[in-house]
């Protein structure tokens, strides 16, 4: 067990590296997923 904070690009369910693709970028719309694990999110600023 690691006493750290998870990274943003790490997946807080697994800790495997997250991947992304940027949906819309005049938006700053992000989908990041894991492959491992499989969680899909979005980041969008407001």
């Amino acid at each position: 067990m690691s006493d750290r904070a998870p990274q943003t690009w790490e997946c807080p369910t697994c800790g495997d590296r997250l991947n992304f693709e940027i949906l819309d970028d005049e938006r700053f719309l992000v989908a990041w997923s894991c492959v491992l694990c499989g969680p899909i999110r979005t980041t969008e600023p407001v």
